[in-house]
């Protein structure tokens, strides 16, 4: 059974920097996805601007994405933080976590040449008017 949990934010902090192999600051928000009571995946959202944040993923499991976490996914930082764009700087040889952020709906902004500690970043964005997951969710009688 799947649970998308939000408690213990000091623990989902250090699971993400554990699998993400980052060491997330203090500030950062998460939310985590259980799957039979055990962490799957968290996300982690951090550097808050009044118009902006950045979000961090990380998980040990294939099949950590669904439709309830997408919209939490989107939901936190535009609804609740007030959002109008975010962030996601990813190293550009980490193919898989780019192409999945193009499918979600972001587009890259930036290349920046030795912005991350393995080679070049890339940045991807995603603005508020953009995001197809948040209509999907409130279509499904969820509100924010």
């Amino acid at each position: 059974m799947r649970k998308i949990t939000t408690e213990n934010q000091s623990k989902l902090r250090d699971w993400l920097s554990e699998v993400g192999k980052f060491e997330y600051p203090l500030e950062t928000a998460c939310i985590g996805q259980e799957k039979n009571g055990n962490l799957i995946a968290v996300l982690g959202y951090n550097n808050l601007t009044p118009n902006s944040c950045q979000i961090h993923v990380a998980s040990t499991d294939v099949y950590w994405l669904n439709k309830d976490l997408l919209f939490a996914i989107f939901d936190y930082p535009f609804n609740k933080l007030g959002v109008k764009v975010i962030l996601a700087p990813i190293y550009k040889g980490n193919v898989k976590s780019l192409n999945l952020c193009r499918k979600l709906g972001f587009e890259q902004v930036a290349d920046i040449p030795y912005g991350h500690p393995e080679g070049d970043l890339i940045v991807v964005a995603m603005k508020r008017n953009q995001c197809k997951w948040l209509q999907q969710g409130e279509g499904n009688g969820r509100s924010s």
